[in-house]
């Protein structure tokens, strides 16, 4: 039977490659049945409303997130000291599109999540110089995905470089 093949995860998993391409505005409920290959129906049983589809791809990437950040930290974790927030957070956030759109929109309630996330496993920074760390390092992202500075990659590290030197004069 056909209905079968439409769980809450195989929905979720497609819900979450669609928001990575275009944020909260490309999960409406009708395109997530196009993607699925399915009606709506089946989107509606497992997460009730739009409202529950968000809540639970967010959910998801956040989750992702957090073990994507947890793995830098540990890569680059040495017995002298702490690892660079600003790197760890650059690299876990380069394969979150979805929650970089968000943010680069100005979307508070996705940068307050990450920097909470974020706090956890930086203890030594404060919220507001997290927040700061996460709107920056999505503008640059953002700015690399529009290749505007693909020709110059040594331009992008530069601009990267300078972000980096503001955040540490932030208290």
């Amino acid at each position: 039977m056909r209905s079968a093949q439409y769980d809450a995860q195989f929905i979720l998993d497609r819900s979450y490659k669609l928001f990575n391409k275009g944020g909260l505005v490309s999960l409406k409920v009708r395109a997530v049945a196009k993607v699925c290959h399915c009606s709506v129906i089946p989107l509606y049983r497992c997460f009730q409303s739009q409202e529950g589809l968000y809540k639970a791809v967010l959910n998801h990437s956040f989750s992702v997130f957090e073990k994507d950040l947890l793995k830098e930290i540990e890569t680059h974790k040495t017995d002298s000291h702490d690892p660079d927030p600003y790197w760890c957070l650059y690299s876990a956030l380069s394969c979150q599109h979805g929650l970089v759109k968000e943010a680069n929109i100005g979307n508070m309630k996705i940068i307050d999540k990450l920097a909470q996330i974020s706090h956890k496993y930086f203890l030594n920074k404060s919220t507001y110089k997290l927040r700061a760390y996460i709107q920056l390092i999505c503008m640059i992202l953002n700015i690399k995905s529009t290749n505007k500075l693909s020709d110059s990659n040594s331009s992008l590290l530069a601009f990267s470089k300078v972000t980096q030197n503001f955040l540490k004069t932030l208290k």
